[in-house]
């Protein structure tokens, strides 16, 4: 209509019309420049928003997977040390100061390993989709990168210290037995921490075996090695989580 009353005035040399239909013309479109980079904004800020939510969801299970991460490995420790320290008593008294039962327990929490805790499944989905950057928050997203990087590197040390005590596992084994009630409907399983599956131990064999003190220094070494890794995800974890809620409160202020 408007393109229709320019030309018009164009025709009848109607200057003053030209002027204020152009003027009308350039500002309708400018309108609907604003309205539509507007609605995109809206767009943006709904999904940022919708993804701020999820990637709360996920770490809140990697929170979760970390602490408990973090204790079993503090469990780790502390047995092999405590297995060591048996040893070494015993090679001085004649004596093992804990029971055959506790030491049992013990070295099958010497065995007990676990697995870092994983990425974020929407933060990778954001780096696929290139959609990082609807992410305001630059403190969050570095934090989101620096979370993923020390994931990296705890696999990296996971892979390095499992690798390391593996072909020291049969030196300890060569002495423990089988517990054969064992099926796959009572294994040990992500709740249970204390369903053992070794049975008997050989304690004189086990005492008499002169690869025993390194297998088990080894142990406790790189025990406490993923322990140390652990604490350091989880850092970078909970500096996510606290940023997030952060977020997400923001973003609920500033809802129209």
């Amino acid at each position: 209509m408007i393109l229709r009353r320019l030309s018009q005035s164009f025709k009848e040399q109607n200057w003053t019309a030209i002027v204020i239909e152009f003027i009308l013309l350039v500002s309708g479109v400018f309108l609907g420049i604003q309205v539509a980079n507007w609605n995109a904004t809206q767009q943006d800020h709904k999904r940022e928003a919708e993804f701020i939510e999820r990637l709360g969801r996920d770490f809140q299970k990697i929170d979760a997977r970390l602490a408990d991460s973090i204790s079993r490995w503090e469990v780790k420790t502390t047995a092999s040390l405590r297995v060591l320290a048996d040893l070494e008593t015993f090679q001085k008294t004649g004596r093992w100061p804990h029971s055959k039962a506790q030491l049992l327990a013990d070295l099958n929490n010497t065995f007990n390993s676990r697995i870092p805790a994983p990425r974020s499944a929407t933060y990778i989905e954001l780096l696929s989709a290139g959609q990082l950057g609807l992410i305001r928050n630059a403190t969050l997203r570095d934090a989101l990168l620096d979370y993923d990087a020390q994931y990296g590197y705890s696999m990296t040390a996971f892979d390095v210290l499992v690798k390391r005590v593996d072909p020291l596992m049969a030196t300890i084994v060569a002495h423990l037995e089988f517990d054969q009630t064992k099926t796959n409907a009572n294994m040990p399983n992500e709740t249970n921490s204390t369903d053992f599956v070794w049975s008997k131990v050989d304690l004189e064999q086990l005492a008499a075996d002169p690869k025993l003190k390194v297998a088990l220094n080894m142990y406790a070494s790189s025990s406490r090695n993923q322990l140390f890794v652990a604490k350091l995800q989880q850092t970078k974890a909970l500096a996510v989580t606290a940023l997030l809620k952060s977020s997400a409160q923001n973003a609920e202020k500033n809802e129209p």
